[in-house]
């Protein structure tokens, strides 16, 4: 088992917000769009505007998708700052930023029934999460100079 890093705590508590790119909510890109520049130094692009809302989960997946496309590569064993893209609803719909290499960074939506939630660390091997896992990812992109 590995131990969370210090720098994940800034980020733990923060509420979700459909769409959110902060200052106050953030969505489960917005957030790993925030980690990524205040931890790694990368710009990432943003996609608000490639989907509708988190509900519609079509055009979340769709906007997932592209986005994996623009700048992604797939890898097999996760490390710290490896995007994971989870399955909702049966399509790849969430993601969450990898801060070891057993553990995930997320901004969940509210629950079924409506109830906010917080952003989180969790273990990938979590009975609500480990079924979900679509893949990892790793940035192409290059930091800022």
């Amino acid at each position: 088992m590995s131990t969370v890093p210090e720098w994940v705590g800034p980020y733990v508590g923060l509420p979700y917000k459909d769409k959110g790119r902060g200052p106050d909510a953030w969505d489960c890109w917005g957030g790993v769009r925030m980690v990524y520049a205040e931890v790694f130094g990368l710009a990432l692009p943003d996609y608000s505007e490639a989907y509708s809302a988190a509900k519609d989960h079509a055009s979340v997946a769709a906007a997932v998708a592209a986005g994996l496309a623009d700048g992604w590569a797939p890898v097999e064993k996760p490390q710290v700052g490896d995007l994971l893209i989870l399955k909702i609803a049966q399509r790849p719909w969430h993601c969450a930023l990898m801060v070891t290499s057993d553990k995930f960074l997320h901004w969940p939506p509210p629950d079924r029934r409506g109830v906010q939630m917080l952003s989180c660390w969790e273990r990938l091997d979590s009975p609500q999460w480990a079924k979900r896992i679509e893949g990892f990812y790793r940035s192409t992109m290059a930091a800022p100079n």
